[in-house]
């Protein structure tokens, strides 16, 4: 999305338009004049007694679906505010993140400097009851509803750490979601992880390579997956880090006049690897796009979405904000990307491991795994994950997938024999789906981490408090 225009410009331009107004062509007259006409009518003698501006919005989305594109779209001042807030990243509540594993509730991760987090609830607390109410059993979206509410009322948590209850009374407030995120990654591997093209995003996102290269950063992994995109000056900044001169993309124009985003910067030593999926879109895929075609990324994941148009955000006159499509944009080497979306070097379907992919190739193996209480940490990095770890009579059985990709291995099952081949660095074990050592269950195969153990000798692990922790010697 481009940059909002000041509304200035706009009103400049129908101040233009009103000195050519006096003399408006007669069908043009009797077509708004049968519009007006309709309406009143429909006001005065339909059954569901529709208002003036009931009439005015519907006509409205009228003429934007006339258009087929998803992507043009008109907002009342309340949507635009809501829509604006998602850009900017803000909402109202206490800032947790809470998540469901095995009917219990728990807190998944807690938004720095949110009033959860000045109280001290942390990832793992089970949840007991909000403002009373037992939470056993409920949604995620139910639980969402009894947590949220109006700015400046409070909500009551009762929470279980570590066998003790914990009441904690937060009063809920603006909450800053976190634009960019980053954390060295054991190899010298820095991790670096964008939210959303927001309008500080390019800052954030400075601020935080700069702390990954005063470290001693060796290599970048840049996450993009899940970003939706945002405003295409923020791509063209950030794009600056990595491309010493060229261009973000190729916008052409509804004349086909192409506007290319020039880019003015420096071309970092290390190696950077950005991670895709199917929900990076837009903006995203701007700067993945230039930093694949420029060579100075390798994209890991699945196909990007594949949005390659951009808008403009107008202020309408008589009230409202319209978001206009005005231009189509490929990539520098001129590859189209809307309905198409980018292919990464890499394909790598699983969420978790598209992570690992790129920590190998970065140059390292992942260290520490931990799993459980609705989370899924990998060397520091947490990421919500349900049902991952079974126990039965005491021994945990971990996802068997999750397991060999954590340890560079795969898994293999063979219809023939109805067993389960696990290749650890070239040596197979196999057992039987059949085996007590496996526990299948709705098409996954959770193992005995016991046996896991037996066949990686350099494998540690402990359970305790619910966590089941793996480390690599």
């Amino acid at each position: 999305m481009n940059r909002i225009r000041l509304i200035r410009r706009i009103v400049s331009l129908i101040a233009v338009l009103s000195l050519l107004s006096g003399a408006v062509p007669a069908a043009l007259a009797a077509t708004e004049a049968q519009t007006e006409d309709v309406k009143k009518l429909l006001e005065e003698y339909h059954l569901s007694a529709p208002t003036g501006e009931d009439l005015n919005e519907a006509a409205i989305e009228g003429m934007v679906d006339s258009l087929q594109d998803p992507y043009t779209e008109y907002f009342t001042d309340e949507e635009w505010q809501q829509f604006s807030d998602y850009l900017a990243q803000t909402y109202v509540g206490v800032g947790v993140v809470s998540t469901v594993d095995g009917g219990k509730q728990y807190v998944q991760d807690v938004i720095p400097g949110s009033p959860a987090a000045k109280a001290g609830l942390a990832p793992g607390d089970e949840f007991v009851s909000v403002n009373g109410m037992n939470v056993e059993g409920l949604s995620l979206i139910e639980m969402n509803d009894l947590i949220t509410g109006d700015e400046g009322t409070t909500v009551r948590l009762k929470v279980i750490r570590d066998g003790e209850a914990i009441t904690f009374t937060l009063t809920r407030s603006i909450v800053q979601l976190p634009i960019a995120s980053s954390q060295m990654l054991s190899g010298g591997i820095g991790y670096l992880s964008l939210s959303m093209f927001a309008a500080n995003a390019a800052d954030s996102f400075k601020q935080e390579l700069d702390k990954l290269e005063k470290a001693g950063m060796k290599s970048l992994i840049i996450d993009l997956r899940d970003n939706g995109g945002g405003y295409v000056d923020q791509a063209q900044q950030i794009a600056g880090n990595f491309i010493q001169a060229g261009v973000l993309a190729h916008l052409t124009d509804r004349e086909g006049v192409d506007h290319p985003i020039s880019v003015e910067g420096e071309r970092k030593k290390y190696p950077i690897y950005i991670l895709v999926n199917e929900d990076t879109a837009s903006a995203s895929e701007l700067l993945a796009g230039a930093l694949q075609d420029y060579g100075a990324a390798k994209l890991i994941g699945t196909r990007t979405y594949g949005k390659g148009v951009v808008q403009q955000i107008m202020d309408v006159p008589s009230g409202g904000v319209l978001k206009v499509t005005i231009e189509e944009y490929t990539t520098p080497k001129g590859r189209k990307v809307d309905h198409t979306g980018i292919s990464p070097d890499l394909e790598v379907q699983d969420y978790v491991q598209q992570l690992f992919a790129a920590i190998r190739a970065a140059g390292g193996r992942p260290a520490v795994l931990v799993a459980g209480k609705g989370s899924l940490v990998i060397d520091g990095l947490r990421m919500q994950a349900n049902d991952i770890v079974t126990r039965k009579n005491g021994v945990p059985y971990l996802d068997l997938r999750l397991a060999a990709a954590f340890l560079g291995g795969t898994v293999q099952y063979d219809a023939k024999s109805h067993s389960i081949s696990i290749i650890f660095g070239g040596k197979t074990s196999r057992l039987a789906v059949s085996d007590s050592h496996l526990i299948v269950k709705d098409g996954v195969s959770r193992m005995d981490v016991r046996l896991l153990a037996k066949w990686m000798p350099q494998l540690r692990w402990s359970d305790a408090n619910g966590l089941l922790k793996l480390a690599q010697l």
